[in-house]
């Protein structure tokens, strides 16, 4: 025994929506679907309920609203004939997106004084082991969102903003967290994705750009020099192999005064446009 056919009854279907948004940004949907089922003679309650003709427990309206089925009440009104009323509940969550500022700060070494002379003994030889501490802004965004591209997101990670977000210039923000919260119920995403992403922001401390907030500086040292197209040990005063690296200028010889030092910015994230995150 089966269900033959169901017709959808629109004098049964109706809904109800109660707005509560200054409670918790919700909307109570409660609505009803009206179905008018032909079956067989014999067929009971529990055949119609169950039919594969009529939306499942758990299914999501069809208009995309996010209620799902929560009751099937049928009823007889014939022989074969029967009314199955399904009912649909659920909670629509508005727009809303949480933003939380705080810090998070780091040791960093320093070579520089804050006017951007070298920091250097009385001897000219530059003094190393010194560190700051840096404060930078952190915001957490928390919100519903629809859907999660969890290996774009991994992309993101390696990145900073190529676009100004949020009044922050290219270069300055980077992703360090993504956390995502889902619920499924027989393999369907029954509501949103609760998300809750942290993006760090700088501002360049080490005398570079915004652009290059987030990149690996580095002083242009090493044991070796150029001496005339050769590349050679480099010497201390008494002509010894100097055991510490030396400065050295663009094209590979040695330079002696501090204050002229290069500074190499090396890139190691990428960059994408932060906008594109769907989070604002």
């Amino acid at each position: 025994m089966s269900v033959i056919n169901v017709t959808k009854m629109w004098s049964k279907s109706g809904g109800n929506f109660t707005s509560i948004k200054y409670v918790d940004y919700a909307t109570k949907v409660s609505i009803t679907e009206g179905y008018q089922v032909l079956a067989e003679i014999g067929d009971d309650a529990s055949t119609i309920e169950q039919s594969l003709l009529l939306p499942r427990h758990g299914s999501q309206h069809p208009s995309g609203r996010l209620a799902y089925v929560s009751g099937i009440q049928v009823e007889p009104f014939g022989p074969i004939f029967w009314t199955a009323i399904v009912s649909y509940e659920g909670d629509m969550e508005e727009d809303a997106v949480e933003l939380d500022w705080s810090d998070a700060t780091t040791t960093e070494p320093i070579d520089r004084e804050w006017s951007g002379r070298a920091i250097v003994t009385i001897n000219n030889e530059p003094v190393e082991g010194l560190s700051t501490d840096i404060s930078d802004q952190v915001l957490t965004i928390r919100r519903k969102v629809s859907f999660v591209d969890t290996y774009a997101l991994g992309i993101y990670r390696r990145s900073t903003n190529s676009d100004t977000y949020l009044g922050w210039p290219p270069g300055t923000a980077h992703l360090v967290g993504y956390a995502v919260k889902s619920r499924l119920l027989n393999n369907v995403l029954v509501e949103k994705y609760d998300v809750t992403a942290r993006i760090q922001f700088r501002i360049p401390y080490a005398n570079t750009t915004p652009a290059q907030a987030w990149y690996k500086r580095w002083r242009h040292e090493g044991l070796w020099v150029n001496l005339g197209g050769v590349i050679q040990r480099a010497h201390d005063g008494q002509g010894q192999e100097s055991p510490k690296p030396v400065l050295l200028k663009a094209d590979g010889t040695r330079e002696t005064n501090p204050d002229n030092a290069i500074f190499i910015h090396s890139q190691v994230y990428g960059s994408l446009p932060y906008g594109s995150l769907g989070l604002l």
